[in-house]
């Protein structure tokens, strides 16, 4: 009779358990695309209103995310010159979070529709800019006139008359502007001034190119 030897089964012995192990690698990257565009405009927000207290006469941030980021700031160049500088997320579009730098150059609510056309194929003389067209609801501010009752008689305000008499004291207007759009992650705080300068230019030789076309 042959010595039979009992061997252990191997595959057994080493079976491993479905319990997942999480490592680094498999953090969703939906998530680290969103902490590093967090950071990105942390950053952008701590560096662009150190650069405009310096450039600018007055500047506010006018706009916060979720979790308290500025996005969206407005400035005055030399009491003068308005403009506004933000952060677009594009998820709707190239999917590509950018830069918006822009100025208010003037009022063109009394344009008729062929100057406005001719103003806008200027845009082809520009580079990396654009001229575009900002509607701009402005209230015009009235001291409400006094209001007597007799004695012993109520009055009754009524918040549609109210309502219809804001509208009344609301204008809108047609605002040109020069904006440009750059890549969040290429964006430098520190070239805020020379984009400024470069729309300022470019605007000028372009319109005063299109008034001497015009004549």
């Amino acid at each position: 009779m042959k010595n039979t030897k009992k061997v252990q089964n191997k595959s057994s012995k080493s079976a491993k358990t479905n319990e997942p192990v999480i490592t680094s690698k498999e953090i969703d990257s939906q998530e680290i695309d969103e902490l590093k565009l967090r950071t990105l405009k942390a950053d952008f927000a701590v560096h662009i209103e150190e650069v405009m207290s310096e450039a600018c006469s007055n500047y506010e941030c006018v706009l916060c995310d979720d979790h308290d980021i500025g996005i969206l700031w407005s400035f005055l160049l030399e009491d003068s010159i308005s403009g506004f500088i933000g952060i677009e997320d594009n998820e709707d579009g190239i999917g590509i979070p950018t830069v918006t730098t822009g100025l208010h150059l003037k009022d063109i609510s009394d344009y008729d529709r062929d100057e406005l056309l001719n103003i806008l194929e200027l845009n082809s003389e520009l580079v990396n800019a654009c001229f575009t067209v900002s509607h701009i609801r402005e209230k015009i501010e009235e001291e409400p006139e006094p209001v007597f009752a007799e004695e012993g008689e109520s009055i009754e305000y009524n918040d549609n008359e109210e309502d219809e008499a804001n509208d009344e004291n609301t204008i809108y207007k047609e605002i040109l502007m020069i904006q440009c759009k750059i890549p969040l992650v290429s964006f430098d705080a520190n070239d805020f001034s020379g984009i400024i300068q470069n729309l300022m230019i470019q605007s000028d030789m372009a319109l005063n190119q299109g008034n001497e076309d015009l004549e």
